[in-house]
């Protein structure tokens, strides 16, 4: 085990780990990997005595196929939020039962994407989740797709698990997978692939070793190695470290003390702060707000406020108080922030200076769009 490895992994003690469906899910009879889920309990049992461990899950949708009778994974939402309505009961028991046998406690948290966007709901998970750590019960946590729909989710898992280590201030992310790591060239395809050991920026380079991104997954999952490091990408830029192993050969003990094969990919050294995290990349935004290029560089270079001046355009429609992205001409992210107009109020002063703002609108109105102090510049 190389110094830096051991180093990370030694002061890691708040650790999220993420566990695919292709690993929970039994290959030959459907339903949940009882045996797995045996061995993940006995491996976590080894690692709580100095961690704080968070258990991100998959598994609901493709428990509850095998419950009742689906092949693969149905198109029709509310075919799919039901198998999600009976795979989570399924998948918790075992959880519960398993984890009882090596002497803890599960707790179940469902989430949504509301849960991220509304900041008090954010913080009162966020204590909640920290509460449970403390008196060492293990929280198992999914999204809730029994009620999950497009304008509600979280996104995949693997967005899920990078959400939950930003939130919870995470200094490890574990995500297992049905691959060793990450490789130089696709290892179902060239024989002669190399796993590579440590990636200390998730970069273009990186980035296009992961293919295109996946819509589809396997039978019973989705995302793939594009999704994966777009989550780890998130983790890492606030300062938590991340990890990447095959979960159907490794369990998460043998990763912090057997030098288990996988890929170790290191994060920022100057940590985000908790609101900055929200704002970055937890919270989904509502909607975008384009500004052109003197707002462009007004945010990059003077960390300015945005004003109505530099606005040029509104798309979907947010409220006041909602998060929302800022993006240039070209539809690159700039910003995200928190707006002080709704959208149909910005689309009446776009390009418009204060004054003028303040002659259509009056003087209650906020002068800013966005305050700077409400802003995170991308």
């Amino acid at each position: 085990m190389s110094e830096l490895r051991k180093k990370i992994l030694d002061e890691s003690n708040r650790v999220v780990i993420k566990i695919g469906s292709s690993i929970l899910v039994d290959p030959n009879q459907g339903g949940v990997n009882i045996r797995y889920i045996a061995s993940l309990a006995a491996s976590i049992e080894r690692l709580m005595p100095k961690k704080e461990v968070v258990v991100v899950t998959s598994g609901a949708v493709g428990t509850g196929m095998a419950k009742l009778g689906y092949a693969k994974k149905p198109d029709v939402i509310p075919e799919k939020q039901a198998c999600a309505a009976v795979g989570q009961i399924e998948l918790m028991h075992v959880y519960s039962e398993e984890f009882a046998k090596c002497n803890m406690v599960v707790g179940q948290v469902l989430l949504s994407a509301e849960d991220f966007r509304c900041r008090d709901r954010y913080k009162n998970l966020q204590n909640m989740i920290k509460v449970m750590l403390a008196k060492k019960i293990v929280p198992i946590i999914n999204e809730n797709d029994s009620i999950a729909t497009a304008e509600i989710k979280v996104g995949d898992n693997d967005k899920l698990s990078s959400d939950v280590a930003l939130f919870l201030d995470a200094d490890l992310l574990l995500i297992f997978t049905d691959e060793d790591g990450l490789f130089d060239a696709n290892p179902k395809m060239n024989s002669n692939a190399r796993l590579i050991q440590f990636v200390p920026e998730i970069n273009a380079e990186i980035m296009a070793l992961a293919g295109k991104p996946s819509v589809t997954g396997s039978a019973v999952s989705t995302g793939g190695m594009y999704s994966k490091l777009k989550s780890i990408r998130a983790v890492l830029k606030s300062g938590c470290n991340a990890f990447l192993a095959n979960g159907k050969r490794v369990l998460p003990h043998q990763v912090f003390y057997e030098n288990a094969p996988g890929t170790l990919f290191t994060g920022c050294t100057k940590k985000l702060n908790s609101r900055q995290r929200w704002l970055s990349f937890i919270s989904t935004p509502r909607g975008n707000v384009i500004i052109d290029a003197g707002g462009c560089k007004a945010l990059r270079e003077k960390h300015s406020s945005l004003l109505p001046v530099g606005v040029v355009a509104v798309e979907k429609h947010f409220d006041q108080g909602d998060l929302v992205n800022v993006l240039d001409e070209l539809g690159t992210l700039v910003a995200r922030g928190i707006t002080k107009y709704d959208s149909e109020t910005l689309k009446l002063v776009l390009r418009k200076k204060t004054p003028e703002v303040r002659s259509l609108l009056g003087d209650a109105i906020s002068d800013e769009v966005i305050h700077k102090n409400d802003l995170v510049v991308m």
